[in-house]
């Protein structure tokens, strides 16, 4: 029987280690300032009193070595402006994001095959995020989108670009792109449209409140990042 023996190094992009070692010394949830604040609190809206609350800073860093596994593929199809699914030489069903093993019921867990895909497809589900994780709060207001690539009988997670939120709606075709410098990473991929967009119905109640937040998040990234 085989055995896994040492890893045989194909190919890779550095990173500076060093630098990442020390900032995670630093880290490790130790506080390294501290402000007290005073904000309104209560049971209830109408019951509110100013309290006193400490904030602390606390940084935490680490540097994550993992694998992909057996879905290793689809994201060395990313670094070489590829797109990967996965197919059940069964039942035929065909999965991005990819998986391994089949999960249809009837196929017990039949190994999957490896399939390039169509850059293109349309948006299944969709939201638009006024709040997101620190690296692309730059990005607000951001649409995330389930895409349903063609072909496929599953969907792909992926932020929207150069669209209108107000004018995503479902069913919107679109094409699929990769970065010009992708890292191997789901955030490679985005969809931007392929027809023009047509907003979905709204009353003017909706419209209404759907424009201020838009506003009010696009002011806030002018202020904070110095964006639109």
């Amino acid at each position: 029987m085989k055995q896994p023996g040492s890893e045989k190094m194909i190919k890779q992009s550095p990173y500076d280690e060093k630098w990442w070692e020390e900032w995670e010394r630093k880290g490790g949830w130790r506080p390294e300032g501290w402000k007290i604040v005073e904000m309104n609190d209560g049971p209830t809206l109408n019951d509110l009193k100013p309290e006193k609350f400490l904030v602390v800073h606390r940084p935490h860093g680490s540097m994550f070595h993992h694998s992909y596994g057996k879905v290793s593929q689809f994201f060395i199809g990313l670094l070489e402006g590829k797109l990967y699914g996965t197919k059940c030489p069964k039942c035929g069903l065909v999965y991005c994001p990819p998986r391994a093993h089949c999960f249809n019921p009837k196929c017990r867990l039949a190994e999957t095959k490896w399939v390039e895909l169509p850059k293109k497809g349309e948006v299944h589900s969709y939201t638009i995020m006024a709040i997101a994780w620190p690296s692309m709060a730059h990005l607000q207001p951001l649409v995330g989108a389930m895409i349903r690539i063609d072909g496929t009988n599953t969907c792909l997670p992926m932020t929207m670009r150069d669209v209108d939120p107000e004018k995503v709606n479902i069913g919107l075709k679109v094409r699929i792109d990769i970065a010009k410098d992708p890292k191997g990473d789901l955030l490679d991929v985005y969809a931007t449209p392929a027809e023009e967009p047509v907003a979905p119905k709204r009353t003017p109640e909706e419209l209404k409140r759907f424009r201020e937040d838009m506003e009010k998040t696009r002011a806030w990234v002018k202020k904070t990042f110095g964006t639109k």
